[in-house]
């Protein structure tokens, strides 16, 4: 049981890292977005600006699917969890 809830724990932690860093990847996107007039200008800068969107685009799919098996290893593992408290309730 102590195993499982460590393992729940661990995914639920992993689930807020990954909520944080769409939120970054997120609020990084609409800045680039929101100071491309001021901040770049040319067409050196527009390829720069291609390549942060690609970069912040990847770290937002990446953390997207990370979250979506943070939450299944915790969804699985709470499960197994229940399994064991019923096992070891009907021993006892």
């Amino acid at each position: 049981m102590l195993v499982s809830s460590i393992v729940r724990f661990n995914a639920v932690n992993q689930m807020n890292n990954s909520a944080f860093g769409m939120m970054q990847a997120s609020n990084n996107l609409l800045n680039a977005a929101n100071n491309k007039n001021n901040a770049f200008g040319g067409e050196h800068d527009l390829a720069m600006l291609n390549k942060m969107d690609k970069k912040l685009s990847m770290d937002l799919l990446t953390n997207q699917l990370t979250y979506k098996l943070a939450y299944l290893q915790e969804k699985m593992s709470k499960k197994h969890e229940n399994n064991e408290k019923h096992s070891f309730s009907a021993l006892a």
